[in-house]
Order: C-alpha cells, then sequence, then structure tokens
C-alpha cells in the first residue's frame, strides 16, 4: 500500500507497547505514515498517528489554533493509547518532535522513550524572528513543506503560514528547549545533517541539554527536513524499531 499520499490520521493495533507518532507543523500524518506503518510490522507495537488541532485543513483553519491545541491534541491521544498500552514511546518530526519533547516533560508518569527526528527546540536565524514581530507583518507567509532530498516524494502540507501561528511555534519550542533538563526519559536524536528549516544545531541541543543518562543521537546523512520521507526513513525505522524494543 501506497502510505506516502495520505494525510488521514491512523491507528495499528498491537502490543502493549505504544508508540504515538508525531507529525510536524502545517503538516499531516501522511509526512510520518510510513515510519508508522514499517515500525508496527518491525515491532509488533500499537501505533497511533493523530492529527494535530488546525491541520490537514485549510491554513485559515490553522489560524485558529495556537500552541494548547496542538499539545492538547497529542495529549489526547496519548491518554487513548496509554487505555491499551502499559509502555509508551512517543516520537515526532519537526514540531512533533517538540510536542513529544514537552510531553515527556509534563508528563513523566505516561512517557516512557523519547524519538525525535529534526525536532526545534528554538534556535532560530535572527531573520526568522524578526519577521514575526515587525510593526505590520503580513497576515501570511510562504509554506516550508517538502524540505525532501529524495526526486520522487513530496509532503503534504499548507502552502501558506499564519503568521499569528509562527508565533505560537516559536512560544512553544523556545520554552520546550527552556525545560530540556527536567526530560529524564531515554532518548534516541535523529538529526539531518543539512536540514533548510530547522538547524541542526536543535539536535545537538537535545543531546547537550536533556536531564537523561541515556541520550543517543544518529545524524542523518541523506536527508533534510523531512527524513521520514526522504531517502533515509529505513534507516529511523531500523534503528527506532530497536530503540523501541531495547
Amino acid at each position: 500500500m501506497d502510505y506516502d499520499t495520505d494525510p488521514r490520521p491512523f491507528h495499528l493495533k498491537g502490543s502493549t507497547t505504544g508508540v504515538l507518532l508525531l507529525h510536524g507543523f502545517t503538516s499531516t500524518p501522511q509526512s510520518v505514515a510510513y515510519v508508522g506503518h514499517a515500525i508496527h510490522a518491525a515491532t509488533g507495537a500499537s501505533v497511533s498517528v493523530p492529527l494535530l488541532a488546525g491541520h490537514g485543513d485549510t491554513p485559515q483553519a490553522l489560524a485558529r489554533t495556537g500552541y494548547r491545541d496542538w499539545l492538547a491534541s497529542a495529549e489526547a491521544a496519548l491518554d487513548a493509547l496509554r487505555t491499551t498500552c502499559d509502555h509508551v514511546v512517543v516520537a515526532g518530526l519537526s514540531l512533533g518532535g517538540t510536542i513529544a519533547l514537552n510531553l515527556a516533560i509534563r508528563l513523566l508518569d505516561r512517557v516512557d522513550r523519547v524519538i525525535t527526528i529534526n525536532g526545534s527546540t528554538g534556535i532560530y536565524r535572527p531573520d526568522q524572528v524578526a519577521k514575526l514581530f515587525a510593526d505590520q507583518p503580513t497576515a501570511f507567509h510562504p509554506g516550508i513543506g517538502s524540505d525532501i532530498q529524495h526526486p520522487h516524494r513530496k509532503e503534504v502540507c499548507y502552502d501558506q503560514i499564519p503568521t499569528a501561528t509562527l508565533r505560537e511555534r516559536f512560544i512553544l519550542t523556545c520554552a520546550t528547549g527552556l525545560m530540556l533538563p527536567d526530560l529524564k526519559q531515554p532518548i534516541l536524536v535523529f538529526q539531518s545533517r543539512q536540514d533548510h528549516v530547522v538547524a541542526p544545531e536543535n539536535g545537538l541541543r537535545i543531546v547537550r541539554d536533556v536531564g537523561s543518562s541515556d541520550v543517543t543521537l544518529h545524524w542523518l546523512e541523506r536527508s533534510y527536513h523531512v527524513a521520514t520521507l526522504d531517502h533515509d526513513r529505513d534507516i529511523i525505522v531500523a534503528r527506532a524499531a530497536a530503540f523501541i524494543t531495547g
């Protein structure tokens, strides 16, 4: 089955080990579907891939949401997974990785392990920040999707981003970055060497600042930001599966 074109959320029933896999900002479950299905096949784990609030609709729908709504979507999916699973790994791509970190820090008793894939922790270029606080900001900015090295794969995502939600993302990523010392669970960090959306320094910050004694960093050499759709996605699956079952 071609999972690379289906933007719908899904749940794969399996063992009492659960994996909550979160997509990124302006994206959909399509961006992580292949990895989710492959992890389920490799581990037998139950896999939940929800749709974050405001996503999978229109940019205008996203504009009506903020970081509290995105966190609530993920937390609801986590609670649902916990009803049938006694061990839960939370994973995410990009902002999904940020949310995975945030949940693990705030909900320590509900998250057993963490996986981030090009997660953001609030490291931005000055020009990225300045435009968010301009005196007369534009209502929308161009989309940031499909930063993929593979020539035949595309990300299903918005082509415009509401400026207000970029500010919400800024707040969430910066706050989560400051909370990293409170993360105590084992964590696997995937980071692309070349990422045109989230600076690779974010991955290094996660590894440096988390309070966990069990930290693994794996560099992705042949993928850009949306690594779950890129050349290294099978490497992500293999290493994530070993981490989940380890």
